[in-house]
């Protein structure tokens, strides 16, 4: 199986869907793993297995004050910053509005 350690530091509650993918090209996505981040939460997430380990994308969405907010970022070229970002890291850590702002590093 693949981990993810998943941090919010967005100040809200958030709901993460993590895509994964089918084989190491972007260009098939696997099934969604769904996670729910408190406020300063982390959490460990499992997902793929050991011929699939890599993330293809993520969906996040919050709501705070009456007011929704979702945004995805997806994987559409192997190597680009995004792909580093989701699977060269084995921590991703959510900030900004929204939780938006997606950070990886290594713990």
């Amino acid at each position: 199986m693949a981990y993810k350690k998943l941090v919010n530091q967005s100040g809200l509650t958030l709901t993460v869907l993590l895509i994964t993918r089918v084989g190491s090209e972007p260009n098939q996505s696997g099934p969604i793993v769904a996670a729910a981040l408190p406020v300063g939460g982390k959490q460990t997430i499992e997902y793929g297995n050991a011929q699939n380990p890599f993330l293809n994308g993520l969906v996040i969405s919050s709501s705070s004050d009456g007011a929704f907010s979702n945004g995805s970022q997806i994987v559409t070229t192997r190597g680009s910053s995004w792909d580093t970002v989701l699977n060269t890291h084995d921590t991703l850590t959510f900030n900004g509005a929204g939780g938006l702002n997606v950070v990886g590093s290594n713990t």
